[in-house]
């Protein structure tokens, strides 16, 4: 109603049949949601997001694997926002999980929120509850809010399930999903970033499953296809400049290229160190440090170039980059590890003394801090296992992966796609070797700087042969010394060494 035409007083009986007119209109063109979002809400959906509004309305189930930045958990939230306005109140209820409680609140539901002010839509949200007269008609739960219990009591004629994010969504929450579209009239919506290909998200999306399967390539972007829609829309999907930019850094051939540009699930090679599975794990993993947990600061110190100084601080399982600088010198760097070991009770810093950081090293030492130096190159404790510490440092970090006994920041990309990005070989003698910085190079990758942080924080630190790094080796047979030529065995003993 216009304000200048409003008369001086309007009933609750206007009010009510406005209302009524309102939301009659939004039911008479519920049977496309795509019409519903614009004559609504009055935006537009690409062709990509209009076929996955379009399948949750024909299809019980829709699994979307999408590349990065082409509006996922916008349209997510545009289909929540039309089934519970285009479905009569209190036949219709939303439920919607990811990963974190973060993704749910600040992702999805801000985004809900903003249909339902948009569309002047029926009911009351907030941070994760939509109300109509102070009944729940949706919410949104990370999973350690679930059990399989969790869902009873939600009986709808309408339900619509949404995972977002839905990589890291457990198993056992599928399982309890799916108890809520028992009915031919409910649906379930799973989307995200088609990163891990050990999740359940990537077993339905295989062939032959009754999921109807969609895949977003940053190809199919209209800002690659040249599709005609409005500017605002346009400037908020991914752009042919950041897929350049992220060709030129990760490659062709490693998993984000394949996950975040192409939309696929990534076929890691057997040489990968560290399984991208295995990383995106660690990044769910909530760890809480205890008093008696090692505090130990891992520094990178930055040798040339666009390297990058870097400090990793474990806590027990927990890591996280804490600071990182491009440009430092040592005697700064030294005064930095000291300020930091401060700030966070560290307790040791372990030091990459191959290069600079061997100033670095030597500063803390003369002023009595407990640091010790880790060199790369030296023999590893098991030298019958691992080439060198460094190969050593970095499958210790995996067992831990695979025990499930790390924690890693989970917006911290940046690290993980540096640590999907390592291979190892086996060398002549059986010996486990990570891939040079210099072949990373040729790869087309940046340094590792802030993954070899934090292997410094939790390699063994214990018990290196410094000698070895000089070419020194010491028989365990018999303790007899000599520089290694490619020696088998003990010259003096005989004893194989490895």
């Amino acid at each position: 109603m216009d304000i200048e035409t409003m008369p001086d007083r309007v009933s609750a009986f206007d009010i009510a049949a406005e209302r009524m007119d309102w939301d009659r209109k939004q039911r008479e063109i519920a049977s496309d949601p795509v019409t519903w979002v614009e004559e609504i809400l009055g935006e537009t959906l690409w062709s990509k997001q209009a076929e996955i509004a379009r399948s949750v309305r024909d299809n019980r189930r829709t699994a979307v694997q999408s590349c990065h930045d082409v509006g996922k958990s916008f349209v997510a939230s545009r289909i929540v926002a039309w089934w519970i306005a285009a479905h009569p109140p209190g036949e219709a209820f939303v439920v919607t999980s990811a990963p974190t409680f973060q993704q749910v609140r600040a992702i999805l539901w801000r985004e809900i929120n903003k249909a339902h002010a948009k569309g002047n839509l029926i009911g009351e949200t907030t941070e994760t509850e939509w109300k109509i007269n102070k009944e729940l008609v949706g919410f949104g739960r990370k999973p350690s809010d679930y059990s399989m219990t969790a869902f009873q009591g939600i009986h709808a004629r309408y339900v619509l399930v949404v995972l977002d994010e839905a990589c890291g969504v457990p198993e056992t929450l599928w399982d309890a999903a799916d108890t809520l579209i028992t009915n031919e009239s409910s649906r379930i919506l799973a989307i995200g970033n088609p990163d891990d290909p050990t999740s359940e998200f990537a077993k339905i999306c295989q062939p032959n499953t009754d999921w109807h399967k969609i895949r977003i390539s940053a190809y199919d972007s209209p800002n690659f296809t040249g599709e005609k829609i409005p500017d605002a829309v346009r400037e908020v999907l991914v752009s042919p400049v950041w897929v350049e930019e992220k060709k030129k850094k990760w490659s062709e051939n490693h998993p984000f290229w394949q996950s975040k540009v192409l939309g696929l699930f990534p076929q890691q090679s057997a040489t990968a160190l560290l399984p991208l599975s295995m990383l995106l794990d660690a990044t769910r993993r909530e760890y809480t440090p205890v008093e008696e947990d090692p505090r130990i600061l891992g520094v990178d110190v930055a040798r040339f170039g666009t390297d990058k100084t870097v400090f990793a601080l474990r806590e027990g399982q927990r890591g996280r980059i804490v600071f990182s600088v491009m440009g430092s010198d040592t005697m700064e760097t030294a005064a930095k590890v000291k300020a930091y070991m401060r700030r966070h009770k560290a307790n040791l810093a372990a030091i990459d003394t191959v290069g600079v950081g061997g100033g670095v090293f030597d500063r803390m030492v003369e002023d009595n801090e407990n640091v010790i130096s880790m060199q790369a190159a030296a023999r590893a404790v098991d030298y019958m296992t691992y080439a060198n510490c460094r190969a050593e440092w970095y499958w210790t970090v995996r067992e831990m992966l695979e025990a499930g006994e790390l924690d890693l920041d989970p917006e911290d990309e940046e690290l993980i796609e540096q640590m999907a990005g390592l291979q190892y070989k086996i060398d002549t003698r059986g010996r486990i070797v990570l891939e040079s910085k210099e072949d990373m190079k040729k790869r087309g990758l940046d340094s590792p700087d802030r993954a070899d942080a934090i292997a410094l924080a939790f390699g063994r630190n214990d018990d290196q042969d410094w000698g070895a790094a000089y070419g020194v080796i010491a028989c365990r047979n018999c303790n007899h010394t000599f520089v290694d030529n490619g020696h088998k065995a003990c010259p003096q003993c005989h004893h194989e060494i490895g």
